[in-house]
């Protein structure tokens, strides 16, 4: 007899080998690991910023009848946690695939499944705040112009959409995990994925020209500190690069048995760093050329 879970997850699997539609790109595998990982992911991204979100949008979120937007749900950690303290806005997750709680949520909550995240199926100038993060491996380098137009679409006049994202960078990093990064990165671009994002991000919200004051923060967390946040994060890094490895392989690339556990150990033994990026932006409304 099979469990709830399970159930779920061939489903899910089910559903990946049957469908045509070619836009679903999440490069990682999807299971129960993948998305525990991910609800862990969560909870240390808020430790690192000490907050859920940048954008100045506390007093709207406050707000009768306000409208929120997860692009990219997944199992919607960060949607139902803001949507609980928050109850007075109305939050829609939106995903390709259905991992998030559909029977199990707050009220002021309602979930969208949807073909592709480069469409939305809203209207223009539907939600106040459009929330996007952790995408580099759900979208093709070719998607990303296209989806942030999308996003920055239905957001209304006088709204905000933040995006978080982190490269695949890492600061002090020594020889042998300098090696593996770029020849990750070089697989990963064959593979149609954008390894470094962040710097993108910016230049296409200018190029709707919709939107003043980008605003774009970094945050920087060394991975195997002594310190709690730099051992959560070192278990966060090391389970997304065990995951990553395993996705690689399932792809036809395969790395050598021990090469996450070098790597881990020469960041740790040097102190290496990550660095996080929130970049988010008020919508204005378009001047008309004459």
């Amino acid at each position: 007899m099979s469990t709830p879970m399970e159930r779920i997850f061939s489903h899910l699997f089910r559903s990946h080998r049957n469908r045509k539609n070619q836009s679903f790109h999440y490069f990682y595998l999807i299971n129960e690991d993948e998305i525990n990982r991910l609800q862990f992911q969560h909870y240390v991204y808020q430790q690192v910023w000490g907050s859920n979100f940048s954008a100045p949008v506390t007093e709207l979120l406050k707000t009768d009848g306000t409208r929120i937007l997860d692009v990219g749900c997944g199992p919607a950690t960060w949607l139902l946690e803001v949507a609980t303290e928050y109850k007075k806005s109305k939050f829609t997750g939106v995903d390709i695939k259905p991992i998030y709680p559909i029977h199990t949520k707050p009220c002021n909550v309602e979930f969208v499944q949807t073909e592709e995240l480069t469409r939305l199926p809203f209207e223009d100038n539907t939600f106040d705040y459009v929330f996007c993060r952790a995408m580099m491996f759900a979208f093709k380098i070719t998607d990303w112009e296209i989806a942030i137009k999308e996003i920055c679409r239905v957001c209304k006049v006088g709204g905000y959409v933040e995006f978080m994202e982190k490269d695949i960078v890492i600061e002090n990093e020594r020889e042998f995990t300098k090696k593996l990064r770029f020849r990750l990165i070089e697989e990963l671009v064959k593979k149609n994925v954008e390894p470094i994002i962040s710097p993108k991000i910016k230049d296409y919200i200018n190029k709707t020209n919709q939107f003043t004051s980008i605003k774009h923060e970094e945050k920087t967390v060394t991975i195997g500190g002594a310190d709690r946040l730099s051992k959560e994060y070192k278990e966060l890094f090391t389970w997304g690069a065990k995951n990553l490895k395993e996705a690689m392989k399932k792809s036809g690339f395969n790395l050598e048995s021990d090469s996450i556990e070098k790597s881990i150990k020469e960041i740790t033994d040097n102190y290496g760093c990550d660095k996080i990026h929130r970049i988010w932006a008020r919508k204005v409304p378009m001047v008309k050329a004459y």
